[in-house]
Formats: C-alpha cells, sequence, structure tokens
C-alpha cells in the first residue's frame, strides 16, 4: 500500500505543470519595474561599472512591458511602474501603448500624459502637465521622480525653482538613484547661481555617498569644470575651502578629482587651480604611473606662463611621453612649443639698436613683448582642448 501510494506521489511529481500556474508565475509589470529600481540602486550605490548593463537592462524592460494585455494597467501599481519607466530614461513607446488602449488607468491621468510627453521631448508640455501635481499626494515610489523631472524641465529658466525642487527629490527618494542624480545636479546648479558654500556642502556629500556611482567621473569632471572655469576662484578664500574639500576624499577618489580639475585648468588658464590640485592629489607614481605623468604634465604646462618658468620648462622635458595619450601627448607638445617661444628674447624692429639696461623706454618696450608673449603662452594653453577636439572629429 505504501508503496502504491509513493509510486502515485512520484507520478504527481513528474507530471507537468498547468497553464495557470505558469500564468500565475509571470512577473507583473511593477515587479519588473522594481527589479530594474533595486538594480539601479545598487549601480549608484555599489558599484562603477554598471553602465552598459543598465542600458541593456532598460531595452530589456521595455520589450517586456510592450507585450502585456492592455487590462493589467488599469491596476495603479502597474501604470505608476511604467510612469517610472520612462521618467528613468526608458522607451515611451511603452506609454503611447497605454494611453492609446483605451483602457481606465488607475493614476492621475496628467501624470501619465505628462511622462510620456517628457520621454517624447515634448517639454513645454511636459512641465505644463507636471507642473499642477502636488508630489506630495504621488506614491513616493514615483514622487521623486516627478520632483527630479520637474527640476531638469525648468533648469534653466528657473533655477531657484530646480534647485528646491532637487531638495524635494532628495527627501522623497532617499538611498536612491534619484537621490543620487538630485544631488549631483543640485551641486552644480548651486555653483552655477553663485551658492558657493552650497556647492561645496553638496559636492563633499555626493562625494561621501556616492563615491562608487556609475555617475562618479562624470561629476568629478563637471565639478571640475565649475571650480576651474566658473567663478568660483574669483574669491581667494574658496581656494582654501577647495583644498579642504579635495583632502578630504578617500585617496583614490582625490586623485581621480585632482586630475580632473588640473585638466580643465590647464583647458583655461587657471594656474592656481592646477597647482592647488597637483599638490593635494598624492598619486602613487609607482601604481599609477600614467596619472602620475599626466598630472605632472598638467603642472608642468601652468608654470611655463609663471616665475617658475625654468622649472614648468624642465619638467616637461622630462615627461616620458610614451606614458601619455594621444590627448596629452598633443598637448606636451604644445606647451614645449610655448616654452621655446618664451625663452626667445623677443625681436626688435629692424633699424633699432639693443636697449641697455639704462634706457627706460627700451626696458620697457621688453616687458611689454614679454608680457605680450606670455599671454600668448595663456591662449595657446586656453586652445589645446579645442583645437583637439576639433582634430578628433
Amino acid at each position: 500500500m505504501r508503496i502504491a501510494l509513493c509510486f502515485v506521489l512520484v507520478l504527481w511529481a513528474m507530471a507537468p505543470v498547468g497553464a495557470p500556474a505558469a500564468a500565475g508565475s509571470e512577473k507583473k509589470p511593477f515587479e519588473l519595474v522594481r527589479e530594474l529600481q533595486i538594480f539601479q540602486d545598487q549601480a549608484v550605490l555599489k558599484t562603477k561599472n554598471a553602465r552598459a548593463e543598465q542600458t541593456e537592462r532598460i531595452a530589456k524592460v521595455a520589450a517586456q512591458l510592450t507585450k502585456f494585455d492592455a487590462s493589467v494597467w488599469a491596476d495603479p501599481r502597474n501604470a505608476r511602474a511604467a510612469v517610472i519607466y520612462v521618467l528613468s530614461g526608458g522607451d515611451p513607446r511603452v506609454l503611447r501603448k497605454l494611453t492609446g488602449s483605451g483602457v481606465a488607468l488607475g493614476i492621475d491621468d496628467r501624470l501619465v500624459k505628462g511622462a510620456l510627453a517628457y520621454g517624447e521631448r515634448r517639454d513645454a508640455e511636459a512641465i505644463e502637465l507636471l507642473d499642477g501635481i502636488d508630489i506630495d499626494s504621488l506614491d513616493r515610489s514615483v514622487g521623486g521622480h516627478v520632483a527630479l523631472v520637474r527640476a531638469l524641465l525648468v533648469a534653466k529658466n528657473d533655477p531657484r525653482k530646480a534647485f528646491a525642487l532637487l531638495d524635494r527629490a532628495r527627501i522623497v527618494a532617499p538611498g536612491t538613484i534619484i537621490e543620487e542624480a538630485a544631488l549631483r545636479r543640485q551641486a552644480i546648479l548651486a555653483a552655477r547661481m553663485g551658492e558657493f558654500d552650497a556647492f561645496e556642502a553638496l559636492s563633499s556629500q555626493y562625494f561621501r555617498r556616492f563615491s562608487n556611482s556609475i555617475f562618479v567621473r562624470s561629476f568629478e569632471r563637471q565639478f571640475a569644470r565649475e571650480v576651474a572655469a566658473g567663478g568660483y576662484t574669483a574669491d581667494p578664500k574658496r581656494i582654501a575651502e577647495l583644498e579642504r574639500l579635495l583632502r578630504g576624499l578617500p585617496d583614490v577618489e582625490r586623485g581621480e578629482t585632482c586630475l580632473a580639475v588640473a585638466e580643465e585648468g590647464i583647458a583655461v588658464a587657471n594656474v592656481e587651480v592646477v597647482r592647488l590640485a597637483g599638490r593635494v592629489a598624492a598619486i602613487d607614481a609607482k601604481s599609477r604611473r600614467l596619472d602620475a605623468m599626466r598630472l605632472m604634465l598638467f603642472e608642468a604646462a601652468a608654470l611655463i606662463v609663471t616665475s617658475d618658468y625654468e622649472q614648468g620648462r624642465t619638467s616637461l622635458r622630462l615627461i616620458d611621453k610614451s606614458k601619455l595619450g594621444a590627448r596629452e601627448e598633443a598637448l606636451l607638445y604644445a606647451a614645449l612649443a610655448v616654452a621655446d617661444a618664451i625663452s626667445r628674447p623677443p625681436l626688435l624692429p629692424q633699424g633699432t639698436n639693443e636697449a641697455s639696461p639704462n634706457e627706460t623706454v627700451a626696458g620697457e618696450s621688453a616687458d611689454s613683448a614679454i608680457s605680450s608673449v606670455v599671454s600668448d603662452a595663456e591662449r595657446a594653453i586656453a586652445r589645446v582642448d579645442g583645437l583637439l577636439s576639433e582634430a578628433a572629429r
């Protein structure tokens, strides 16, 4: 009897699973989008190498969402998920299919249409639709996305409103890709508004919270550009604050950020910023030979237009160009050409006798000529980045 019962149980266990069970096991739209959100949140908290995978996942979710029967979108969780997906950079055709299905969606119609307009780059319409939505009335899963997108849409024309919306996004969605994106943009927006105390505080917070984000290298470059080319260093006290901020970063992060600051400083001939970056970077020349050589190049190129010209020229000649990339090698040749131009005495007009040390007017002319060469050198260095960009096209 027991043997017969066991045989029956074995046969039952081996039987194929019926269609209803298979249908029940299929993930719903909100579950698919939630999985994507979890991956994105981890990508800004734990790893710098997930950018390509994120793009693949977004595309995969789009393919999955378009296969669902229209009736599933009557569930508010699924409709919200579609909105979140598009506001996160997903394919807007997902929402376009929803709006054309004729199904009564379980969420605010303005939210769906506003997200669709944003995804299809109809910004003016998106602003009008989303601006009338109370973020506090939304489910927290979508509220942060709406606040962030609204901030992006109005940042150019109303930066202070955008700043407040970014604040709201961070509060609504802490520890997520929304907070990371909002904080990253808020720091740069603060610099552009001239709110440098906020710029420093927000940047420091970003480096501390999101140093492993897939977007950290992008932020380093934006941060460096604002420091070097914006109005930040016009205030002398900012240099000391910048040094304090950079020294507070972990070793690797400090080195990467200082390299970005030095490179951006060279592009706009901001000698003070370049020298600061070189002083603070503390890059290990043994373990990071290329980065150490790049930093040496940036520092030397900056020095040739200062009173430490000879030191800069000597350093340029010590640089091993085989350790440089094509971009840095081009900068090395440009800097050497500038150094050689500065080292040559200015040419006097034909028929003019060489001025004696006691001839004030001639002395002033020589000083003026040297000053002119230095100015030319600064402009040449500032043009290097643009010239290299043109050559790469």
